[in-house]
């Protein structure tokens, strides 16, 4: 049986924890990627982000975790996601 890396309240995750956890790695990455994208021009940047599969990424480190988990935490990445877009695409005009 696989332990998982959340708790569980009365049989379903916890989902502040699973949000947390799901936060923690969505600003990890997009550290990742500031550095990278530090060097082109801030719309080039945009569009780039926007390709991105942050739902992809994101199931690659739940792979054992209950579905509730990753509905919980591709929500809250997609979220995510699209502030941070829509952020820049405010900034970018």
């Amino acid at each position: 049986m696989y332990n998982s890396r959340f708790d569980y309240v009365d049989g379903r995750p916890d989902e502040a924890q699973v949000e947390n956890w799901t936060e923690e790695f969505f600003f990890n990455l997009m550290t990742i990627f500031n550095s990278f994208f530090a060097t082109i021009d801030l719309k080039d940047a945009v569009q780039r982000i926007i390709m991105v599969p942050f739902d992809k990424l994101l199931l690659e480190q739940l792979p054992d975790e209950n579905e509730k988990v990753k509905e919980i935490a591709v929500a809250k990445i997609k979220e995510l996601a699209a502030i941070e877009i829509e952020f820049l695409q405010h900034y970018c005009e």
